[in-house]
This record gives structure tokens, C-alpha cells and sequence, in this order.
């Protein structure tokens, strides 16, 4: 198999993986969590239930997909900042970043259905988690040894915190306005504002 096939190959498979995780979240939107099953997304996405399985092994772990995407972005968007950048500011920047991708959005909508269907929660919770340990071992290949791991894990730590707390307002709101992407990436950012600032700013 040639280079190039090897890459149209593999640029298929991540077209598979999308179009299955796009129709796992279109159903949750339109028929609720709960209500459909694997097969209900292999059927959505035009594929067999043995291609589900080839790539997810639940529905919840097929709606993680956005969260995943979001928090892999914010990995590689630390890694383009400048080396010497303070790695406060770096990582703020990094995350910021983030708020421009055009499934932030879907990440705030899983975000909310996770709160009341603890299945989903858990893949929510793991993807975080795989999250913060690969941008912790990215930190500390930044810093060389120039920081203590106990600051390393309170920095990565507090930063995802703040996210998740921009992601848990904007799901709490019980009448979100017509441009939910903006609102979420407007609170992202404030918090992000917040810890740069020592939260010296309790009305912000």
C-alpha cells in the first residue's frame, strides 16, 4: 500500500468515526438520551452495526467525540505557542483558542445532557481526564524540570476547572439565546480572565 493510500485510508476512517459521532448526537438532540441504541446510529450514519462497533463500543462513548475534539484542540494549540512564553499565558492563550472550533457548541450540549444521565457523564468525565494527564505530560516537556509537579498538576488542573465551569453556566441557562456558541465561548473566556487575574474580580 502506497503513502498515499495509507493517508486516504486512515483520512476514511476519520470520516467514519465523525459521521458516526455527528449522527449519535443528532439523535440525542432530536429523540432524547435513552431513546436510540447503537444500531438507531450505525442506521443514522449509513453504516453496519459491526462498523459501529469497530469504532465505539457504546452509544455514550460515540457522544464524546465533541468533547474529545475540543480538548485535543487545546493540546495542540499549547504546543504552537511561542517557548518562551510564560506558560500561565501560554495556556490561557491555548485554551481561548479553543473557543473558536465549530463544534464548541456541541461540547456545551453534551455538557448539559451528561448532567442528568450518569453514562454519559462517566465518558465525559474520562475524556476530561485523558485530557488533563496528556496536556500535564505536555506542560512538563515545556518546562524541562523549571517547575515542581504539584504546580504543574494545580496549573493544568484549575485551567480545565475553569472550562468546565464556563461549560456547567452556560448549561444551567434555562432560556440559552440564539447565539449559544458565542455565550459559551464569551464565558470560557471570563473565566479564563478570572484565574489570570487571581480572581481579584468577584463581579466579573
Amino acid at each position: 500500500m502506497t503513502p498515499q493510500q495509507t493517508s486516504r485510508r486512515e483520512q476514511n476512517k476519520l470520516d467514519t468515526r465523525r459521521a458516526i459521532a455527528q449522527a449519535a448526537l443528532d439523535l440525542a438532540r432530536s429523540e432524547g438520551l435513552g431513546a436510540f441504541t447503537a444500531e438507531h446510529i450505525a442506521e443514522r450514519a449509513n453504516i453496519s452495526r459491526r462498523t459501529f462497533f469497530n469504532y465505539f463500543h457504546s452509544a455514550e462513548e460515540a457522544l464524546s467525540v465533541s468533547t474529545e475534539a475540543f480538548l485535543d484542540q487545546a493540546e495542540a494549540e499549547l504546543a504552537k505557542r511561542p517557548a518562551d512564553e510564560p506558560i500561565l499565558d501560554a495556556m490561557i492563550q491555548a485554551l481561548a483558542a479553543t473557543t473558536k472550533v465549530e463544534n464548541l457548541q456541541d461540547c456545551g450540549d453534551l455538557f448539559r445532557m451528561a448532567a442528568g444521565n450518569p453514562d454519559l457523564l462517566g465518558t465525559q468525565l474520562l475524556a476530561w481526564e485523558r485530557a488533563e494527564a496528556r496536556i500535564i505530560s505536555a506542560v512538563e516537556e515545556r518546562l524541562e524540570g523549571q517547575a515542581s509537579s504539584l504546580y504543574i498538576h494545580a496549573l493544568v488542573g484549575s485551567l480545565l476547572s475553569c472550562a468546565k465551569a464556563a461549560m456547567r453556566e452556560w448549561a444551567s441557562s434555562e432560556n440559552p439565546d440564539h447565539d449559544a456558541a458565542q455565550t459559551l465561548e464569551n464565558h470560557i473566556v471570563t473565566t479564563l480572565t478570572m484565574l489570570r487575574d487571581g480572581f481579584s474580580h468577584p463581579t466579573l
